[in-house]
């Protein structure tokens, strides 16, 4: 009996914990995403100063965050995004419009990808 429950004690403790990542990596990306599609905008527009605070917020959060999300998330998107920010910085600091605006969409949708797949959706489930 004391086994069965320390069996189920430890799936709930796993399950409880799953769900914090899942909710903690969705929280996470879809962060760094939004500030991303505010910095293209920001760059559209001629708002080189906003631009840069805003794609220099989302680096430092995927800085931040890197060391958490490289524990529980496929290493190849990543290294993909470490590639995109390096580039965008270059943009930033040219201020190459047309490029750091598709570079930041780029990120944007690969960190929206991110958060999708290590989230809580139903299809994740299956």
């Amino acid at each position: 009996m004391k086994r069965s429950i320390w069996g189920i004690a430890i799936l709930v403790a796993l399950l409880i914990l799953g769900i914090a990542i899942a909710a903690g990596m969705g929280n996470v990306h879809e962060g760094i995403s939004d500030l991303l599609e505010q910095a293209a905008a920001a760059a559209e527009l001629g708002n080189w100063q906003q631009a840069e605070e805003l794609t220099r917020q989302a680096e430092g959060k995927w800085q931040r965050y890197h060391h958490f999300t490289a524990a529980f998330a496929d290493h190849t998107p990543m290294d993909e995004l470490d590639g995109l920010f390096a580039e965008v910085m270059i943009f930033l600091k040219n201020r190459e419009s047309p490029h750091f605006a598709s570079t930041c969409a780029r990120l944007s949708l690969l960190a929206q990808a991110m958060a999708d797949s290590h989230g809580l959706q139903w299809w994740n489930l299956l």
